[in-house]
């Protein structure tokens, strides 16, 4: 029998299982995740950006820009961000705008589900995807506020790093215990839609 990979070892496939299958929450990802180990056990590393986003709905597409790692079965991942934790869904919404880009690492499961992790700017935020027929439906769970152990710059930074590694040119970072949970800094609005303070 194939030993599981190691995103399996810290409960993420059996966690995908009970969100898609029996919509229960997903826990936080609390081990220690370094970097090269995302990169690794990524089936697919890309950057993307953000096409649209809906507050309303709320919703966001991502469109694939270009691959770093695999080629990924998709281009465009529209997401439901409803999510399974109350207070994310308006804070990855303050995180978020059109044409952001991000690094997205993708997770295919034995049973052709897909786990997502997206990076923007200090932020790390979860997708689960299910496909059915020639359609996948992309399920936004919770930003990954331990992830910030794992990397905490910029989107720009990232992909650097993730390239560099990738070329044999760098060795990854290792995580930092010590970093606290939370999220990236919200993005600025436009001067001209503040509130005159």
């Amino acid at each position: 029998m194939k030993p599981p990979r190691r995103w399996a070892t810290i409960g993420l496939a059996a966690m995908i299982v009970a969100l898609l299958l029996t919509h229960q929450a997903v826990a936080f990802i609390q081990k220690l995740f370094p970097l090269q180990e995302f990169i690794d056990d990524s089936d697919f590393l890309f950057t993307a950006k953000v096409e649209r986003i809906d507050p309303a709905k709320p919703s966001a597409v991502l469109v694939l820009a270009e691959h770093l790692k695999g080629k990924a079965p998709f281009t465009r991942i529209p997401i439901n961000l409803t999510g399974d934790k109350q207070k994310h869904t308006p804070q990855l919404l303050k995180r978020l705008a059109s044409d952001l880009p991000l690094i997205v690492g993708v997770k295919k499961q034995d049973d052709g589900k897909f786990m997502l992790l997206a990076f923007t700017n200090g932020t790390w935020f979860q997708v689960l995807g299910q496909t059915d027929g020639d359609q996948t439906r992309w399920a936004f769970t919770h930003c990954e506020i331990y992830l910030r152990r794992t990397f905490k710059g910029t989107t720009a930074e990232l992909q650097k790093t993730v390239a560099d590694v990738l070329a044999g040119k760098a060795k990854a970072p290792a995580a930092n215990p010590k970093e606290p949970p939370g999220f990236g800094p919200p993005i600025e609005p436009p001067a001209d839609t503040k509130k005159p303070g």
